[in-house]
């Protein structure tokens, strides 16, 4: 470690070093600092130690959890304005923590992009023995090497991460992890975040929807009262009720405008109280503070200062004055975000690009030492389109390594800023890799299809046919993604035909094992068995993984869905493959595809755990539009398992999801269709049909064959033979070979139902539905209920002859607001030759909860009443 780093350095983290600013002239080494008399005569060192008042609760709540986290693992998500004084709280509970408890702070930065995993990486390298790990398994590993790590220490830790506002999904997903698995340790997470930036959709919101409230608890810090307010201004002689007007209360703004030594005028803004403040430092502290403000990463100063001339005196100042406070290794931040974005704002557009410009001049003597992020950051603020164009595909490739695709697609947009500037291949592959990570991270629109298109013409100016065949090739998978078959078919038909042209064999292979997916999206099994086995033949030693893998993946589903179990084979080892070489949305299209047969064929104990291991890793590597494919597919097991409330909310938070394709949002709108069936919702037939139009625009039938046995329940359930006939005669022109054997069992059930009985479809007897198309509707009902598809057994049992079967069925539909279900079942009794005085059917509610607000009867008001009263249950019970 260098001499100034040594220097600086506090031992933050350790409970048994504390750095408390020492406002008696004192640097953190026990040496003595000789400030310049203007410095002193400022009234900076009065009011260095940042301000914390009436936080006594919230120290007493984090100091409770720690108290809990010793048996099992808690999350604090301490939420409040900018300002508002999380981080003065959080290193002041620091502060008191036990000499035997560790502390590990982690930091999310306001860089132009994120950095992919950033705080978790800063954490994995304070702990040690953990970078290997990131660099072997491209931060997949990384998480579960954490908890392990956190797991065997087995000494109480707390780990702090701070702005989580600003993570990067990566970091959003670490926290969702660990939270998910925190009572495995002796832990207490602390998280900080602005709330006054999490909109109704930031992410964040959802990681703490996604943990068990038992192990987290949300604080919120209020505004200072005028109380509070009067005490810390009490020497200053200024006018307590005008400051808390003024600042709202906020503890950061107070500490500025006290600190600014205005004595005529309360200045109205932070940036105000910024250059109040600044205007008593010496020419050169102003100078090094404007340098360092266009930094939001921590500063090193060995490597950020080092063109600064005598950096290590005025840095020590800066500390002392509590303008810059130091993190555990020696590194330092401005004392608030607000503080160092308002230093910056003093500078003009000239002084900040210059600024930029030496910085980036500096980091270049040596670039090896920076992150390719950094160096992008200053690079744009720079101006310097040969640097921008060179680092931005260095970080983006880095960023998509470790499954960060959202960043790795801003690196690139910010690159296409000065593609006007690059070559002509480079700028055609700018546009290329930007458009593929654009896509598998969530934006598939105009945009992408447009900039393949650019793609696409300059490498056909520049004669390349090799790039021109594969823009042609992922132009059709864009199409088929945004469920538009024709284009998508069109330019896969080009692509081969020019593969096959140019004899490029590696992209002929993928060329072929696309069509080979097409082929099996479109139910025709053996033709993409057929396929996939030609890519398999064209594959070279030496190329890439990515055609085995794909074409692996489209042959053992279409294995699978011809009833050949040795397609599981070739979904693991495509897997396994994918897995190993970081081929991330290959990855995802294993557990899609496993997903789908797994909920087809009933083995929804299979599909549970397929679908939280691909949601998990699909959110891990930013892969939106799979994610919100399998939140679609998960919603089609919850309506199997008639847990029909929870379809409703998965679907509503797909389609409300802005920027997805029409086939990232298909699934979870079949399947709220066909929710709204068995609920009884009067738009269900308007949604049915809005489905159906989706369905038939992307030309496949596993979206048809759904949406149209969804048509031919709903006209059993309303009683309707018309309605049944539409939907049979759309079943009917499907080809019999592109049902599976539980498709085709399915709809000779609901066509049982509506007096319709036809001879058994083939395969059938092997299925649930067999015995109720044989007449057995008990044995269908337990089947069902043994595989766990409780909707479906609920109606056989509805419909069998034995009394006791039928109650429970009822009574279970009932309880699972499957209304249609119940009010047609009971409708049916008579007709069955049943008693209603045999079933214990299911009763609706008084009438007088009915019409009370709260859907309580007059008894359960009066009970209420008591409750609020604080009477006991042994007084409510004598009343």
């Amino acid at each position: 470690m260098s001499e100034t780093s040594t220097k600086l350095k506090s031992g933050y983290y350790n409970s048994d070093n504390r750095s408390d600013t020492n406002p008696g002239g004192l640097s953190n080494d026990g040496h003595v600092v000789n400030f310049p008399a203007a410095l002193v005569a400022t009234g900076f060192l009065r009011h260095a130690r940042p301000m914390l008042a009436e936080r006594d609760s919230e120290l007493a709540r984090l100091s409770a959890l720690l108290k809990r986290a010793e048996s099992s693992g808690q999350l604090a998500a301490v939420g409040g304005e900018a300002g508002i004084g999380k981080t003065a709280l959080l290193r002041e509970f620091a502060s008191r923590l036990p000499h035997d408890c560790r502390c590990i702070w982690g930091m999310c930065d306001a860089l132009f992009t994120p950095r992919p995993l950033g705080p978790v990486h800063d954490i994995a390298a304070m702990l040690g023995g953990l970078e290997e790990c990131w660099q072997a398994a491209g931060g997949t590993a990384l998480f579960s090497r954490l908890l392990a790590h956190l797991v065997d220490h087995g000494r109480l830790t707390v780990l702090v991460l701070e702005d989580v506002h600003w993570a990067d999904v990566g970091t959003l997903d670490f926290i969702r992890f660990l939270g998910r698995r925190i009572t495995m340790c002796k832990l207490l997470m602390i998280v900080s975040y602005r709330n006054d930036e999490l909109g109704r959709a930031h992410p964040l919101l959802q990681v703490f929807g996604d943990i068990p409230s038992a192990q987290m608890e949300r604080i919120e810090l209020a505004p200072l009262s005028l109380a509070a307010v009067a005490r810390l201004v009490d020497e200053s002689g200024r006018d307590a009720q005008s400051l808390l007007e003024i600042t709202g209360g906020n503890p950061f703004f107070l500490s500025e405008i006290l600190a600014s030594g205005a004595d005529t005028q309360v200045p109205v803004s932070v940036q105000d109280a910024v250059n109040s403040r600044l205007s008593r430092l010496s020419p050169n502290h102003i100078r090094l503070l404007e340098a360092l403000s266009l930094i939001p990463v921590p500063i090193d100063p060995e490597l950020h200062c080092r063109w600064i001339e005598d950096h290590t005196r005025l840095l020590q100042d800066c500390i002392d004055l509590a303008i810059l406070t130091e993190d555990g290794d020696g590194r330092l931040r401005f004392r608030h975000e607000l503080a160092r974005l308002a230093t910056s704002n003093r500078c003009s557009s000239i002084q900040m690009r210059n600024l930029h410009h030496r910085h980036l001049e500096a980091m270049l003597e040596d670039a090896g030492r920076y992150d390719a992020g950094e160096l992008l950051h200053h690079a744009r603020g720079a101006g310097d389109a040969a640097q921008v164009l060179h680092f931005a595909p260095l970080a983006a490739k880095r960023a998509a390594l470790i499954g960060a695709h959202k960043e790795a697609a801003d690196y690139l947009a910010t690159a296409l800023e000065y593609v006007d500037e690059a070559e002509p291949a480079d700028a055609a592959q700018l546009y290329e890799s930007w458009a593929y990570e654009a896509a598998i991270s969530h934006r598939i629109d105009g945009r992408v299809i447009e900039a393949r298109r650019h793609a696409l013409t300059m490498w056909r100016a520049l004669g390349n046919e090799a790039k021109v065949a594969e823009n042609l090739r992922s132009l059709s998978r864009l199409h088929w993604y945004r469920g538009e078959a024709v284009q998508a078919s069109r330019y896969l038909d080009d692509a081969v035909r020019m593969f096959e042209r140019i004899n490029d064999n590696g992209r002929l292979a993928l060329a072929y094992s696309m069509r080979s997916q097409m082929e099996m999206l479109a139910s025709r099994m053996d033709k993409a068995i057929d396929w996939g086995r030609r890519a398999l033949e064209r594959i070279e030693v030496g190329t890439s993984r990515e055609v085995e893998v794909h074409a692996l993946n489209n042959i053992g589903t279409a294995r699978l869905f011809l009833g050949d179990a040795g397609g599981i084979a070739d979904l693991e080892l495509s897997l396994q493959i994918a897995l190993r070489h970081n081929l991330h949305e290959e990855a995802a299209r294993v557990y899609t595809n496993l997903s789908e047969y797994a909920i087809d064929m009933r083995r929804l104990d299979l599909a549970e755990d397929v679908l939280e291991r691909g949601i998990a890793f699909d959110t891990e590597h930013d892969l939106d539009s799979w994610t919100y494919y399998l939140l679609g597919r998960k919603a089609q097991l919850r309506l199997e398992q008639a847990r029909l409330r929870e379809v409703e909310d998965i679907c509503r938070s797909v389609i409300d999801t802005s920027g997805q394709t029409l086939l990232m949002k298909l699934p979870a709108r079949i399947m709220l269709a066909r929710a709204h069936v068995r609920l009884g919702h009067n738009d269900a037939v308007r949604a049915l049909e809005k489905a159906r139009k989706d369905a038939l625009a992307t030309g496949e039938v596993q979206y048809a064959i759904p949406v149209l046995l969804g048509m031919l329940e709903r006209a059993w359930l309303a009683g309707s033979q018309s309605a049944a006939q539409d939907a049979r005669a759309g079943l009917d022109r499907i080809e019999p070979t592109s049902f599976s054997r539980w498709g085709s069992a399915e709809y000779a059930f609901w066509k049982h139902l509506l007096d319709s009985p036809e001879s058994l479809p083939e395969g059938a007897d092997d299925t649930a539905f067999g015995p109720a198309l044989a007449g057995d509707f008990e044995a269908s009902g337990m089947e069902f209920a043994r595989l766990g598809a409780d909707y479906l057994a609920n109606i056989c049992f509805g419909l069998c002859n034995n009394p006791k079967l039928v109650s429970v069925g009822l009574a279970a539909l009932h309880r699972q607001e499957a209304r249609a279900a119940v009010a047609r079942l009971t409708e049916l009794l008579e007709e069955r030759g049943m008693r209603r005085e045999d079933i214990q059917l299911p009763r609706g509610p008084y009438r007088a909860s009915r019409e009370n607000p709260f859907g309580l009867t007059a008894k359960e008001m009066i009970v209420l009443q008591h409750l609020a009263e604080g009477l006991s249950n042994a007084e409510i019970a004598d009343e």
